[in-house]
């Protein structure tokens, strides 16, 4: 067992900057399902108080040489319950879900299409008395607010609505998440300090999202957007540029907390949601400045290319050499390398599915196989598909020491 941090972040520095270290990182993306299997808890458990999963990290980075620490991507249940959310489901009595399953996010319309008009005329304020109201059921009380009015008598007039039942129910409510929230990011940072501990450097414990699926997966929905670009194209690129705004300055504050990696899901980006055309002009470049900026400060967008992403493989690219990183869910690996090989690190694409259900000798010839095709001449680490928040531990081991064993420069 190594005992090395500086050793292990030189690995995937070395990557990143598309050279041979002295191996191969090996750096899985373990969830919180993961953490919780280890520990021997309940999702629900888990989730409750994330310090519940101190075992499982603790047993995990003590077992396998990771090159890099993924922090639990959990939603913050306390929260979620607190809020009478409807945005998620999750594992609790009042989660709607059993104490052993994970999450589930809701696909629901926040924003209608009428809706655009009055966004884009005040986004804070239709965030927080429309989209705040429709997502949790203790905050309909905002939707009785107004931000706007501070002329005159109307200005003090518009504070009655601060005397109705359910505003102070939405008030109180809101202080009682705040308190949550901080204790939920309290925990997220004694994982991390405990990561470091065990000498794994930090990987992706923060993200910012793409500016096209902050719009689609917060207000408008998943499958919606995609038929918004041909009904009201213009709208949806004055959304986005707000959201741009938005995660620009997002990615300042993650600068200022000492973010290193910076985790950006592709959600709505896959082969099969759009055109390359489409591609090009609603979500790449609010995309591309967003990582832009991410390098301009220092930190490496850590870009995970959900779904299929063959077709867009010479639009990712146009990114500066050796500034970024490329996580695949599915995707032609060897067309990947050939493509990317001399601009970004490449890694992902081992199906996490294997390292529950399949059989180990295909584990490792797969594992073989990769190490072929993208290990030469740097500029791969080792990853899974998906996040990791069940595994066989037979598979896993298989899968890590393969990678140790031959992936070695």
């Amino acid at each position: 067992m190594e005992n090395n941090l500086q050793q292990r972040q030189a690995r995937v520095d070395a990557a990143v900057a598309l050279k041979e270290g002295d191996r191969v990182p090996f750096a899985p993306k373990f969830g919180y399902g993961g953490y919780v299997q280890a520990a021997g808890i309940s999702m629900c458990e888990g989730l409750m108080d994330l310090r519940n999963m101190k075992p499982g990290v603790q047993k995990i980075l003590s077992k396998y040489d990771l090159d890099l620490y993924w922090g639990p991507a959990a939603y913050p249940s306390n929260v979620l319950e607190v809020l009478d959310s409807v945005a998620i489901n999750w594992p609790s009595p009042d989660g709607r879900l059993d104490r052993n399953s994970g999450y589930q996010i809701n696909d629901i319309t926040y924003m209608d299409i009428d809706d655009y008009d009055d966004f884009l005329r005040d986004p804070s304020h239709f965030m927080m008395t429309k989209v705040y109201p429709r997502r949790h059921k203790k905050l309909k009380g905002l939707a009785k607010m107004t931000f706007q009015d501070v002329v005159e008598f109307g200005h003090y007039a518009s504070m009655g609505a601060f005397a109705d039942p359910e505003v102070r129910e939405a008030l109180i409510t809101l202080m009682s998440a705040g308190e949550q929230a901080n204790k939920w990011i309290a925990a997220q940072g004694e994982l991390a300090a405990l990561a470091l501990e065990l000498q794994t450097p930090l990987g992706c414990t923060l993200g910012q999202n793409a500016p096209y699926d902050m719009l689609a997966d917060n207000l408008r929905g998943y499958i919606n957007v995609p038929m918004d670009l041909f009904e009201e194209p213009e709208k949806v690129l004055a959304a986005i540029d707000y959201f741009t705004t938005l995660a620009l300055e997002n990615v300042h504050g993650l600068k200022e907390k000492g973010v290193q990696y910076v985790f950006m899901p592709l959600h709505g980006g896959t082969d099969i949601m759009m055109s390359n055309a489409d591609y090009e002009k609603f979500y790449w470049p609010s995309l591309y400045r967003v990582m832009e900026e991410i390098i301009n400060l220092g930190m490496v967008p850590y870009v995970f290319c959900e779904g299929q992403y063959n077709t867009r493989l010479e639009i990712l690219k146009q990114v500066p050499k050796g500034k970024c990183i490329y996580l695949f869910e599915q995707v032609d690996i060897a067309n990947a390398k050939k493509i990317l090989g001399d601009t970004a690190c490449i890694c992902g694409n081992i199906p996490t599915a294997d390292l529950i259900y399949g059989k180990k000798q295909d584990i490792i010839d797969n594992t073989k196989k990769m190490l072929d095709i993208c290990a030469p001449g740097g500029g791969f680490m080792m990853d899974c598909s998906i996040v990791i928040d069940h595994y066989k531990e037979e598979n896993f081991d298989a899968w890590y020491e393969t990678t140790l064993e031959y992936g070695k420069y």
